[in-house]
């Protein structure tokens, strides 16, 4: 007797949803067939877990439905799991990364068993590797079942695509043009997930370096920035508005800066110093209000020169 309610425990009905059917139950307990399939007799325990449904439960659960049971066996139920496949993690992947044109080394992935349910990666589960990209990372991502129903899951992979980069063939110093004998062309493998480097010489436009870039570095856009249209020291053109009258005069650049930055100016007759807008290449832009002394006057005898 023992045995049998060993047995009996142990053959748990699987469940496919969130709750019990009369469905479920009905080739244990007959009677249920009374009822519509899609009945509901309760809810389901979560993955992993059995419920146990006892003789007196079952008749309580079929009373409530008006069904007489006349006795009834006791009852384990389970949810019904499966084992993930590399081919349903790839396709997730797959969608995930959405191109074509990335290559997707499936490492290994989780193994317990879980829900039927859609598995779903998104960008913020994965780190991108450091240094080489064909590193391999674990990639985290989530198995939807149920309605609003999670468990989270996993994948190890290397995820590459191929690229032409953009390389310095030399090293390249800052604020200094680029020139196309100064830089090469290469095929290389990135993470898509990483900054996409320049792939072309045309790319890099009137750009200079923000810092300098070394023989064999290959170049991104985040390394180069407009050249400066004023350099520290240099007398530039001030055009000064002043209600709706138009005046120049010129001054010297205490600060540098690009095309709409606004750098510090000082005027080579009073000495003073005042704030502009650089509008282009040599030429700061002011309001005439806007002239007023940023510092003390410089002594006799040092106008017009730096700081």
């Amino acid at each position: 007797m023992i045995l049998a309610a060993a047995v009996m425990a142990s053959a748990c009905i699987a469940v496919g949803g969130e709750r019990i059917r009369a469905a479920d139950l009905v080739a244990a307990v007959p009677a249920f067939a009374a009822l519509p399939p899609e009945a509901s007799l309760g809810y389901a325990p979560a993955p992993g877990a059995r419920r146990m449904l006892n003789p007196r439960e079952l008749e309580r659960l079929a009373g409530q439905h008006g069904i007489p049971l006349g006795g009834a066996p006791s009852l384990c139920v389970e949810r019904a799991v499966e084992r993930l496949t590399e081919e349903r993690v790839l396709a997730a992947l797959h969608r995930a990364l959405g191109s074509s044109e990335a290559r997707v080394e499936l490492l290994d992935f989780s193994r317990a068993p879980a829900p039927h349910g859609e598995i779903e990666f998104a960008r913020s589960g994965l780190v991108a590797p450091l240094g080489d990209p064909r590193t391999p990372v674990v990639w985290r991502g989530r198995l939807r079942y149920a309605d609003n129903r999670s468990l989270p899951v996993w994948a190890r992979v290397r995820v590459t695509v191929t690229c032409k980069q953009l390389v310095a063939a030399e090293s390249l110093p800052a604020e200094r043009p680029i020139q196309a004998s100064q830089v090469r062309v290469e095929t290389a493998e990135r993470s898509p997930f990483t900054e996409a480097g320049m792939g072309s010489f045309e790319q890099i436009g009137d750009r200079v370096p923000r810092r300098p870039i070394r023989a064999g570095e290959p170049l991104s856009a985040k390394m180069l920035t407009a050249p400066l249209a004023v350099a520290r020291g240099e007398t530039v053109k001030v055009e000064v508005s002043s209600g709706g009258a138009q005046l120049s005069l010129p001054a010297r650049a205490e600060t540098a800066g690009r095309a709409g930055d606004t750098i510090l100016l000082r005027n080579p007759e009073s000495g003073r110093r005042f704030p502009a807008r650089v509008e282009g290449r040599g030429k700061v832009r002011v309001d005439a209000k806007e002239i007023a002394p940023v510092g003390a006057a410089v002594p006799a005898g040092t106008r017009g020169g730096s700081r």
